[in-house]
């Protein structure tokens, strides 16, 4: 955003924030929060004050690599983007023009998945042979469709490793399990 805003104030364009609205909830049910905002950015002519362009943008907890971050964060994040988006409206020429990416990096989703759709289907497998139930057994699965990272996926295969039911634990076991359940079991 730093290359929008020196290319705006090389043109006496500078951003105002006019509104941040908080549009996050709080479900009664899981008590889970949503941290969601919305910002409204304009661009302003220093010479005269002329709004010159406008920017929207919004922010949620919801979004994978945003899911550790603090409410603050979401919102100086929604104002982040709408910056660069009501620049862009304006400038995004300039830019190509320059030879720069028209796209803020803001907008790019730059976490690569390392893990794959085989890895996170591997632990869904290992959830269903687990321990878990209910509630936690739904919170788990969410967890394990956000999981992109090597270091998340061992630690969460480590975590059903030692929580996996015994062989009586699962409901109509293939031969599969059997064999999978004597490995574990059995010394040789």
């Amino acid at each position: 955003m730093e290359a929008w805003q020196f290319a705006g104030s090389q043109l006496g364009l500078i951003p105002i924030v006019k509104e941040v609205r908080n549009l996050g909830e709080c479900s009664p049910i899981t008590d889970d929060a949503t941290y969601k905002y919305e910002a409204t950015v304009e661009v302003v002519r220093l010479s005269d004050g002329m709004i010159m362009s406008r920017g929207y943008a919004v922010c949620s907890n919801k979004e994978r690599s945003k899911r550790a971050f603090d409410e603050y964060a979401i919102a100086s994040m929604a104002q982040t983007r709408a910056v660069g988006k009501a620049y862009r409206n304006i400038l995004a020429w300039l830019m190509k023009a320059a030879g720069f990416e028209a796209t803020p990096a803001e907008e790019m989703d730059f976490q690569k998945d390392e893990v794959g759709d085989e890895g996170r289907d591997y632990l869904m497998r290992l959830l269903d042979q687990s321990t878990y139930e209910g509630k936690v057994r739904d919170k788990m699965a969410a967890r394990i469709a956000d999981i992109y990272t090597n270091n998340d996926y061992e630690k969460a295969k480590e975590n059903l490793y030692a929580n996996q039911a015994g062989i009586d634990g699962i409901r109509n076991p293939s031969k599969t399990d059997i064999n999978n359940h004597l490995k574990k079991t059995i010394v040789t």
